[in-house]
């Protein structure tokens, strides 16, 4: 066991029928986690880590489709005809890499990287030239000469690898996944959560799923319940939350019915965010260019792209890369398609919008740049391979707006009344970012009259992406753990 394992605390459950399981006698403090993302399994790790911590039990609710991971999830593409011998496709359709530029993250990183779940990402990248590039628009410094760092296996190998080593210690652990924490009920000190799993749960199910599963936000607001979620049914001392949609309200189907004055609070903090679109694509044979990772400055529609292949431990026979789309572009895509209805009712994304607006015009900006490539690098013209796979992902609230900005920036919009900026400023190094106004403040919100956490990289005052994220999570957990009974 590596040295990490030896110190995370954590009995694990794959969830089937954890309510089905006995109540925890010897833990007397309970947290529940909203959000399997890399902030909530930091947080979930540091409050296990804490030898001799037995009174202490930790439950972690995720709504994510694929399982945990958020943002920094991996998705797995199927052949719809299962007759076909053709392999999987995978893809990380989220983040696409991280750094680990402050020494307190990269003394983490280089754990993770002993005990296999995270590695250095080599490949042959087209990098802008420095004089070329602006560092505004430079894709969280991919152009720089820093290490980046990738999970093994895909970006969720890293939420998945450090939930793995929460086993044999003093305190508990629970994981409860395809589960949508959706109202919040305060009883004396202690927090019960109502909620649903499956279809109900994710954000992605049609509306008339939806509906038909009882899901909470399209045509109705969570009701007092005696089928709380969790094992604890005592209710949970503190709770951390680490999505920010989590304090949207009831309409938006990540919304976990914080507390008003606490969700105020939340989106004060946060502020604009910026959205993005991700497109994954395969192709029936390789690209005819020595690259495995492209970084744009100037296209109004492609940022970023990447081959799946070229990541430590993703092992594929068909071409597959993952397309992520300018901030800009993804605005107008939301400005035109917001995720609202006429009546205020969530509007999923579909797969026929995904796979005929952004998903081809991600294709497109590639394919047209991967074309300008041979043009300048290969004496012939070579044709590019015919598209086998085609899918697309919105991120709503793909990363936080960097903190200056604030309700007079020009390039700020709200839409559903959710606001947007996409600002450019650089996205590296990792540091504490310049706040809007006042001194900085701590890496997370807490409200101790609730004894609730908002933690993630919407809160963190670091440069926004996965460092700050995670450590986000982590100084939460800390903070928590500073302060119990």
């Amino acid at each position: 066991m590596s040295n990490a394992a030896s110190s995370i605390a954590a009995k694990t459950n794959n969830g089937d029928d954890l309510k089905d399981e006995p109540e925890q006698e010897n833990a007397s403090y309970h947290v529940a986690i909203i959000g399997g993302g890399i902030s909530g399994c930091t947080a979930a790790s540091i409050l296990l880590q804490t030898p001799g911590n037995t009174q202490l039990h930790v439950e972690l609710f995720d709504q994510g489709r694929n399982g945990v991971g958020g943002r920094s999830s991996h998705r797995i593409a199927w052949n719809e005809n299962p007759s076909e011998s053709a392999p999987e496709r995978r893809f990380d359709h989220g983040c696409q890499f991280f750094r680990a530029d402050t020494e307190r993250f990269h003394s983490v990183v280089q754990q993770w990287i002993e005990d296999g779940f995270a590695e250095e990402w080599n490949g042959r990248f087209d990098r802008p030239k420095s004089e070329e590039a602006s560092s505004r628009n430079d894709f969280f410094g991919f152009s720089n000469d820093a290490p980046i760092y990738v999970g093994v296996g895909g970006m969720q190998s890293v939420t998945k690898g450090l939930l793995s080593q929460l086993q044999d210690s003093p305190g508990t652990f629970a994981l409860h996944p395809g589960t949508r924490v959706s109202g919040m009920e305060r009883d004396g000190k202690k927090w019960r959560l109502v909620g649903e799993a499956g279809d109900a749960a994710y954000h992605d199910t049609s509306v008339s799923q939806f509906c038909a599963a009882g899901g909470v936000g399209h045509t109705h607001t969570p009701q007092p319940s005696s089928n709380y979620l969790g094992t604890s049914s005592a209710g949970y001392d503190a709770v951390i939350l680490t999505d920010i949609s989590s304090s949207f309200e009831s309409w938006h189907r990540a919304s976990a019915g914080v507390p008003p004055e606490f969700a105020s609070l939340v989106r004060n903090r946060a502020g604009s965010r910026v959205p993005l679109f991700s497109a994954m694509v395969s192709f029936e044979s390789p690209l005819p260019v020595e690259v495995d990772a492209i970084s744009l400055t100037d296209n109004p529609v492609l940022w970023f792209a990447a081959r799946s292949a070229s990541k430590p431990g993703i092992a594929q026979e068909e071409e597959c890369w993952t397309l992520v789309s300018t901030p800009e572009y993804a605005l107008s895509q939301i400005q035109e398609t917001p995720m609202q209805d006429d009546d205020g009712n969530f509007l999923p994304q579909t797969p026929q919008y995904l796979t005929t607006i952004p998903g081809p015009h991600l294709e497109q900006a590639f394919r047209e740049h991967v074309t300008s490539i041979i043009e300048v690098t290969q004496q012939q013209q070579q044709p590019l391979p015919k598209t086998t796979y085609l899918n697309a992902q919105r991120w709503g609230s793909g990363i936080p707006s960097h903190r200056h900005l604030d309700e007079s920036s020009p390039t700020r919009a709200v839409v559903s009344g959710v606001p947007y900026d996409v600002g450019r400023a650089p996205l590296a190094p990792t540091r504490v970012e310049n706040v809007r106004s006042g001194p900085t403040p701590d890496n997370f919100l807490y409200h101790e009259g609730f004894n609730l956490y908002q933690a993630g990289d919407m809160m963190s005052v670091y440069t926004p992406g996965f460092e700050g994220a995670a450590l986000s999570g982590m100084d939460a957990a800390t903070h928590l753990l500073r302060n119990l009974p």
